[in-house]
């Protein structure tokens, strides 16, 4: 394998039948099958910026079964192959990338549209503007406790703000509709906004794996965002001695976000501050959905159904 380091990469679009070939490749599907001879084989589509191939490597061990995984960013070297009129690629190596490899994986995953450095600079300006020192020190100890996560993770694995930086980017674009409504809702109370919306999906980066290839870990199919983040915030008031009606209200913010029991919500919103979260939370996410799919649309069409929006299509109309 580490000859490979001193091979020529090439690209999906390089793939010719009998010929060898060296490439960095994201998994964008995989799945274990079992041959004729009933040993057992690995099925999967690699893409990266010049297209995608179907691939194989056959007699896959146990180690590579547990190694692998979807949206992994890999280095293989294979041969391809003419099958049904159709190039694929028999893949003879292949590892995951390391910090070794010479590799721009923006060119593999999308990112927000907001560099992580702006976010960050964003974020700290938020905080600054949180004037309750109880809720100001809860943000800031436990934004500063994840931020390299939070500034790289995204907020879902699919559906809305799934990329990298996606949920810095939820985040900001929340707080800075909370701020465009503040000056039309004047009875607000703006600390405890800024602090819960900053917060309200912080438990994501403990729920997810990482960044490039996020699946839900143990702790988070078994306890989810929510909770996570319910029990950090007493575990920071805690070290920092608070226990004023401020951390009640933080997490009653956290834990009635989703807005309904039926969508994860352990409470329904009670305060004022809880229901404008919970609405720009759904205001965000939802735009980010549609605005997704209209990009892969073709003017005066309708985009794909999207079950998370009732199974809704929308259309893209071409008014300036």
């Amino acid at each position: 394998m580490n000859d490979l380091f001193n091979m020529d990469i090439k690209k999906i679009s390089d793939v010719q039948n009998k010929v060898e070939i060296n490439l960095y490749a994201k998994l964008e599907n995989i799945n274990i099958q079992k041959a004729v001879n009933n040993t057992e084989f690995l099925n999967a589509t690699l893409t990266d910026e010049t297209g995608y191939i179907y691939a194989k490597k056959w007699n896959i061990t146990e180690k590579e079964k547990s190694l692998f995984k979807v949206g992994q960013l890999i280095f293989l070297s294979g041969v391809g192959n003419e099958y049904n009129n159709k190039t694929q690629l028999i893949i003879n190596d292949m590892r995951p990338i390391n910090e070794s490899d010479d590799v721009d994986i923006n060119s593999f995953y999308q990112s927000a549209p907001i560099s992580s450095e702006s976010l960050q600079k964003k974020l700290y300006s938020y905080i600054e503007l949180i004037k309750n020192p109880i809720l100001k020190q809860i943000t800031e100890k436990l934004f500063k406790k994840y931020e390299n996560e939070f500034l790289l993770y995204p907020a879902a694995t699919k559906n809305h703000h799934a990329y990298i930086s996606g949920l810095g980017h939820h985040v900001v674009s929340m707080l800075d509709l909370a701020n465009a409504i503040s000056g039309i809702y004047h009875n607000l109370n703006l600390d405890l906004l800024y602090s819960g919306i900053i917060l309200h999906d912080i438990g994501k980066v403990i729920e997810l794996s990482d960044h490039l290839a996020p699946q839900y870990t143990k702790m988070g199919s078994l306890i989810g965002h929510i909770n996570i983040c319910f029990q950090e915030i007493k575990i920071c008031a805690n070290e920092l001695n608070f226990d004023g009606e401020e951390v009640m209200l933080l997490q009653h913010l956290i834990l009635s976000h989703h807005g309904l029991l039926e969508y994860g919500s352990p409470k329904q919103p009670m305060v004022l501050e809880a229901e404008v979260l919970h609405l720009i939370d759904l205001l965000d996410s939802r735009i980010n959905m549609i605005d997704f799919e209209l990009k892969e649309t073709d003017i005066t069409e309708f985009t794909k159904r999207m079950y998370a929006l009732d199974g809704r299509a929308f259309y893209k109309h071409n008014l300036k």
